[in-house]
């Protein structure tokens, strides 16, 4: 089992690595507590894609194209004035990569401005203290 999270804020990051950590290992008996993949960008994410083999992407949408360092935590206001809505424009490359792969949505966007962009195999939470159950009831649909 190969996953990758992209997601380029360290608090969201945090509930959806504690929901990953919590819930696969209980679906995936070769997954491990912290076997899986992180990327903070597009750059990042993009690259990893091409390298690797993921069987289940956890994807954000609004993220900086290059990586930013610690600009998030020194200058939060030019942290965000430089994210973008291109996170999911990677689903078309997953897709050709390998159709299988899963991807689940973690845009905070609403269904109208991600209207125009490519569709997630589904979508869920990274908001702490539910990212877990959602990604719980994500799995079961995946597993049937």
């Amino acid at each position: 089992m190969k996953l990758l999270i992209v997601e380029d804020q360290e608090y969201p990051l945090e509930a959806l690595v504690r929901a990953v950590n919590k819930v696969m290992p209980t679906h995936y008996t070769d997954f491990s507590k912290g076997n899986y993949d992180v990327a903070r960008c597009y750059i990042d994410a993009q690259s990893r894609i091409s390298k690797n083999d993921y069987q289940i992407i956890l994807l954000d949408n609004r993220m900086p194209y290059e990586n930013q360092g610690d600009l998030e935590t020194t200058d939060f206001d030019r942290f965000c004035s430089c994210l973008e809505n291109i996170g999911y424009n990677l689903i078309p490359i997953i897709k050709e990569k390998n159709p299988n792969t899963v991807v689940i949505g973690t845009s905070s966007l609403s269904k109208g401005e991600l209207r125009s962009l490519p569709a997630p195999d589904y979508t869920m939470t990274k908001m702490w203290g539910e990212a877990e159950t959602d990604l719980e009831d994500k799995l079961k649909q995946i597993l049937r």
